[in-house]
């Protein structure tokens, strides 16, 4: 019996099928992430709760997507990210079904929003250690000062497990209205340039800082030169060969699933 998850979640499998076919017919590299690829790995498919699709491209990748999309995509999606369409509220991409809505509880205000998959860049990093070292600090400046200004609409207030830091600065922006101090654009602007400055493939480590987990998602380049294709729900999809290592890197033990008060879910509901 199809439930109201079960039903988003195909949506955005059929999302992904034509993404992944312009992908493959116009030599653009894609790789399975985050949940997207653990749930390959441990389910062959979703992760039974989860209501989302994350897949990365190298930059120069990304970019190529970016500029071919529109004649290629399928009628009823649309893509976005804040360059395109109407959305200011994240760097990253997504292609969305607009014959699909869902209700978006994550954060303080409550949207209705299409279904989507998330498309991010995988960005290179410097190869000095120390200059890497201060490079990180600057792209976590700027992601927290993103996030404040748009603390409404964008924090997940329902992801568990965060560390002390995150925590805090939540508390923070629930205090101070940052919103009306910073200016987004900007923000998204300086973040732009900062994440593009290390080319990928001049890179030894590489990076998908936009993903929930961050540097938790900075891998040595070589890791997306090896890749196969992993059983996901009715598709054969490219992901990472060395799993284990990608996957523990982020979430340590992941054949065990979580607890069911540890479980990321993303606090959406189809109307």
């Amino acid at each position: 019996m199809s439930t109201p998850l079960r039903e988003l979640q195909l949506v955005e499998l059929e999302i992904l099928k034509d993404v992944v076919k312009i992908c493959e017919e116009n030599n653009l590299r894609y790789f399975l992430m985050g949940g997207t690829f653990l749930g390959a790995v441990r389910h062959k498919g979703f992760i039974p709760w989860d209501d989302d699709i994350d897949i990365a491209m190298p930059r120069e990748d990304y970019e190529n997507f970016f500029e071919i999309v529109d004649q290629k995509l399928h009628g009823d999606y649309i893509y976005k990210n804040f360059k395109k369409g109407n959305e200011k509220t994240i760097y990253f991409s997504r292609v969305e079904n607009i014959n699909f809505e869902i209700e978006d509880n994550s954060a303080i205000k409550k949207r209705i929003r299409n279904a989507w998959i998330d498309i991010f860049p995988l960005d290179g990093m410097p190869n000095n250690r120390l200059v890497r070292f201060f490079h990180k600090i600057r792209l976590l400046y700027l992601r927290v000062t993103l996030q404040y200004s748009q603390f409404s609409v964008i924090v997940n207030q329902n992801l568990p497990n965060r560390p002390l830091h995150e925590n805090i600065l939540i508390k923070i922006g629930k205090m101070i209205n940052f919103e009306r101090i910073l200016d987004t654009e900007k923000c998204m602007n300086k973040l732009d340039i900062a994440l593009k400055k290390y080319n990928y493939h001049n890179s030894k480590y590489v990076v998908n800082f936009m993903g929930a987990y961050k540097f938790k998602e900075m891998f040595l380049r070589e890791i997306y030169d090896d890749t196969e294709k992993y059983e996901f729900e009715t598709e054969q999809l490219i992901a990472p060969k060395n799993f284990n290592f990608v996957l523990s890197q982020m979430y340590g033990d992941y054949m065990t699933p979580p607890r069911e008060d540890a479980k990321n879910k993303h606090n959406t509901k189809t109307i």
